[in-house]
């Protein structure tokens, strides 16, 4: 049974239009990849980096993080804390071959994601 994570109410996020891509060019304010390596224990030559958007919900993305890697709730929980708090964070490392896997399963919900030399 999946867990559900308590949040404040807030304001319903706007709609997207169907063809929407958000672009961390879009970002202002987000600096090198060097900043989201610290303290983030990197398995592999490739990450799966994941940014933060204004419509997705906590739930959303830690159950899309738990179908993209496999992680727990708790791990998926502090990945998209960090995503709130940084704009985004690493959220899978691996071979090029499994990081496109999850950057795929992610992206699948609309989320923004890219793949990146670790």
């Amino acid at each position: 049974m999946p867990t559900t994570i308590e949040r404040p109410e807030v304001e319903e996020a706007p709609t997207l239009p169907p063809d929407f891509v958000p672009s961390h060019l879009d970002m202002p304010g987000l600096d090198e990849l060097s900043d989201i390596r610290d303290g983030v224990e990197i398995n592999g030559p490739w990450v799966v980096i994941l940014y933060n958007d204004d419509w997705h919900t906590f739930d959303d993305v830690i159950e899309i993080l738990q179908k993209a890697t496999g992680c727990t709730v708790e791990a998926g929980f502090q990945i998209a804390l960090r995503v709130h708090l940084e704009g985004r964070a690493i959220c899978f490392s691996g071979s090029q071959e499994e990081c496109e896997r999850v950057a795929k399963i992610i992206a699948s919900i609309r989320l923004q994601v890219e793949t990146d030399r670790a």
